[in-house]
Parts: C-alpha cells; structure tokens; sequence
C-alpha cells in the first residue's frame, strides 16, 4: 500500500488480529511473505527471512518516524490497513508489483497467509538453496 501519485505522505491505520497497532506516516507499507522478503520488503530495509520460516512481514517505506521499524507477524496473523478519513489523500495498492488499485479514505485491504503454500522444488536442501540463491543474487555478505 502506497501514496501512488500524490506528493503527500500516505497516511494508514494498521491493525493486526483486531487490535489497533500503529499509524503509519510515509511512503507506505510492504506487507510479504518470507519468499518475498528477499526483493522490495529488503530494499526498504526489512530483513531476509527464510522460506521455511512462516511469517508475514511488514516492512514500512521512508517512514515519517526513525522509531518505525519492521516487524514480523505469525502466519496467522491478520492485517488490516485502512486509510482514515483524517489523510490526506488515498493510496494505491499494488499486488506483486502488477495490478494497482486505488484506494480512497475509509477503504481497507486485509491480509492473510494463504492457507494454500506454493509447493518449491530443491536442488540439495531448502537451506543450503536459499542461501547460494542470496549468496548468488545479492552477494551477501561477499568479500
């Protein structure tokens, strides 16, 4: 969830299983998967997680707050992220990077972990792929 085309920062209240959690001032909000933490939720400054790790990121992008960091949630966790009627203007939602949706005050988008995994093929082991693929990809940690 993201401010799109408005100059202003996107303004969005965050609720997780119910409960209020923060309001989010900024660019926006990266909600991920642990498959896709390794891609626009790391260039944002969240973390790497690995794909057996059942998680849900989120990860805040250029966040009005330095103390605004991101977290990781259980699989079963629901998130809710609403724009209130006190923002400026809407956002936009984009789901993996393709479809983009508008979004005005008093809308809200839920998410969930899909009761359904995508099956992943290995070559040795699930960790030892993960690693060469971050190692390969990102030249982690290289010297």
């Amino acid at each position: 969830v993201h401010r799109g085309e408005s100059g202003s920062l996107t303004k969005l209240e965050v609720s997780v299983d119910g409960e209020p959690t923060t309001l989010a001032q900024g660019d926006g909000l990266i909600l991920a998967t642990p498959t896709g933490s390794t891609a626009y939720s790391l260039s944002a400054g969240g973390c790497m997680v690995h794909p057996s790790v059942p998680a849900i990121l989120l990860t805040p992008v250029a966040p009005h707050s330095l103390s605004f960091r991101p977290v990781l949630l259980p699989q079963t966790a629901v998130v809710s992220v609403s724009i209130p009627a006190s923002a400026r203007s809407g956002a936009r939602l984009s789901v993996d990077g393709r479809d983009m949706y508008g979004l005005e005050r008093g809308d809200q988008v839920e998410v969930t972990m899909s009761p359904h995994p995508v099956p992943t093929l290995c070559h040795l082991n699930g960790t030892r792929d993960w690693f060469t693929s971050v190692h390969d990809a990102l030249n982690w940690n290289g010297r």
